[in-house]
């Protein structure tokens, strides 16, 4: 899972947010240099000009999206298909926005868009010098944000969730609340990071099944998603609370211990979600499928640990 910080404009993010986009199309004024580390789901926040303080004219940090995918089109076609979505009311602003920002002045055959969904607002930027992450003031573009530091996406959004997000896209949107997209985000980002400090006890063969049974779970539950690339755990944020999902594969000889190790990891899981002041007061739900047969003690001693159980067999 990674984050980057791109260089934006204020004024059109402002825009957005008036207008109450959940989704956006994230422009850049030439096809520019391709990711190489940065897939759906990653986040992608706004550094904006406009926001610049101090001697150093740091600019801050005032929102982010969730990447989707990247379109690549003339000027005519992005704007016939995302229309105001990009940022502006008319496409003279439009282009007249492009050329200024554009090393050559002019409009490139083909200009590259980040479709962003689920966008939150800041209330108040955040100042990555605040957080202990530095980076140059000589960014033309965007920076990994958690390549030096894994911690650095989680520092922001608990940032931004004691200054608080937005309300007024809410207000005017029917999506999703923002503040439940954010709190998703807070607490899926801390449990990547907590993740990442476990070790891994499966090999490989068990990995590989282990992931299929979680995806043939997921395919039926497309509500679900999975926390981290690593395609390990499922999570699930409704307004009943958090759901957590991993695979048990196991021999008749390793169960004892693997059982152990997924009770620990996903009671680490629970307590850490609810140390977050925003979801003390929701259900932490753990679940375990498996096709490997378990007692009655063990399903007796899960139970106590509030962690189900779940038989499944997926054809695979």
């Amino acid at each position: 899972m990674s984050s980057i910080a791109y260089i934006t404009d204020k004024n059109m993010i402002e825009f957005h947010r008036l207008n109450g986009n959940s989704t956006i199309n994230f422009w850049r004024p030439s096809m520019g240099k391709r990711f190489t580390d940065f897939h759906p789901g990653d986040l992608l926040f706004f550094l904006a000009k406009g926001t610049e303080r101090g001697t150093k004219k740091e600019k801050g940090l005032i929102g982010y999206g969730r990447y989707i995918s990247t379109s690549r089109l003339s000027f005519k076609q992005m704007w016939k298909q995302y229309g105001m979505l990009n940022g502006y009311l008319s496409d003279i602003d439009f282009k007249e926005a492009i050329i200024k920002v554009s090393k050559a002045k002019t409009l490139a055959p083909q200009l590259s868009g980040l479709v962003l969904t689920d966008i939150v607002f800041f209330q108040a930027p955040v100042y990555l010098s605040e957080l202990g992450i530095k980076i140059s003031n000589n960014v033309e573009s965007y920076i990994y944000l958690d390549k030096e530091d894994s911690e650095a996406t989680v520092r922001i959004l608990k940032k931004a969730s004691q200054t608080g997000v937005d309300a007024w896209t809410s207000a005017v949107s029917h999506h999703a609340p923002m503040e439940t997209v954010f709190d998703e985000d807070l607490i899926r980002h801390i449990l990547t990071y907590k993740l990442t400090e476990l070790p891994n006890i499966d090999n490989i063969q068990d990995m590989n099944k282990g992931m299929k049974i979680l995806n043939h779970y997921k395919n039926q539950n497309p509500d679900t998603q999975w926390i981290d690339d690593r395609k390990q755990e499922l999570f699930k944020y409704d307004e009943t609370g958090f759901h957590i999902t991993v695979a048990l594969v196991t021999s008749k000889n390793d169960l004892k211990r693997k059982l152990l190790f997924l009770m620990g990891k996903l009671q680490l899981l629970s307590i850490e979600a609810q140390q977050i002041a925003s979801f003390s007061d929701k259900q932490v739900f753990l679940e375990i499928l498996t096709d490997a047969i378990i007692s009655m003690d063990w399903i007796n001693l899960l139970k106590q640990a509030n962690i189900e159980i779940i038989v499944l067999k997926p054809s695979i």
